[in-house]
């Protein structure tokens, strides 16, 4: 599933044709980095950690819950119409979130959906792109 930034023209996506696209992250995995960040950034109180703290069902001692967060990506794929309406969307997430934020696995696919679904500010999305040691988006 090809996710494209909510700026992109219409038309053409960052990466278009591929979903393993990544930048060359640390030795620990690919854009471990910028997990890290990541995970950061949604554990911070504000707006992506409302977010996620909507969709809680199940109270975990982690930092963030990667089941809410998973149902956050989902909602946003649900919305774009980017993936059916499946119950089963958010469980087919949870091993990308935990990939991502564990500082595993990121690939720019996965960071451009995180940053649309979490409508991350320019701020935020430039330094996780710059972690992931790929240009940011679109000349930014």
């Amino acid at each position: 599933m090809a996710v494209t930034h909510p700026r992109t023209p219409a038309g053409t996506s960052r990466g278009a044709g591929t979903s393993t696209s990544t930048g060359t992250g640390s030795s620990t995995g690919t854009g471990s980095a910028a997990g890290r960040h990541l995970a950061e950034l949604l554990a911070r109180p504000g707006p992506y950690r409302d977010r996620w703290l909507r969709q809680v069902v199940r109270a975990t001692s982690e930092p963030v819950n990667q089941a809410a967060v998973a149902r956050v990506l989902a909602h946003w794929l649900w919305l774009n119409g980017d993936a059916a309406g499946s119950e089963l969307l958010p469980r087919a997430l949870r091993d990308r979130v935990s990939r991502a934020l564990g500082g595993h696995l990121l690939s720019a696919d996965t960071l451009r959906l995180f940053t649309a679904a979490f409508t991350m500010d320019e701020q935020d999305e430039t330094a996780l792109w710059t972690l992931l040691d790929e240009r940011p988006p679109y000349g930014r």
